[in-house]
């Protein structure tokens, strides 16, 4: 019946697209949840973004709109969200130990994903490119 309807045309969005398109299939660990509670993410940091407020502020809106509570994986030992009262879980630098200190958090926290910081600063529109050698290099 939509077919015959919208006659084959895509409706064209209003307002400002936030999320990228793109042809990745999301977590299927975001749809196993029993939906009785908030969902859990991982927030990787690897270098501290340009601005912590602009990345803060898409957080947050993602923590009261969706009931998605980020939890910063920090490998730097200030990462900015601390002044706005994230969890921030201290990582080791080294790759290995970074892998494995993640997993454990991951498992403790029932994290869906976890994401790069990186990728976030691709949504508010700040690339940090100094981290995307250091988190894609791994």
């Amino acid at each position: 019946m939509d077919a015959l309807i919208a006659d084959d045309q895509k409706s064209k969005p209003h307002g400002k697209v936030v999320f990228p398109e793109t042809t990745l299939i999301p977590s299927a660990a975001l749809w196993e949840r029993n939906g009785n509670g908030p969902t859990h993410i991982g927030v990787r940091i690897v270098k501290a973004p340009k601005s912590v407020h602009n990345v803060a502020r898409y957080l947050a809106a993602a923590a009261l709109e969706r009931e998605v509570i980020p939890l910063i994986l920090s490998r730097i030992d200030y990462s900015g969200f601390e002044q706005f009262g994230f969890r921030v879980e201290r990582v080791p630098e080294e790759p290995e130990a970074a892998r494995t200190a993640e997993e454990e958090i991951r498992k403790f926290w029932d994290l869906a994903i976890i994401i790069d910081g990186d990728d976030i600063g691709l949504w508010t529109g700040q690339r940090n490119t100094a981290q995307v050698g250091a988190s894609h290099g791994e």
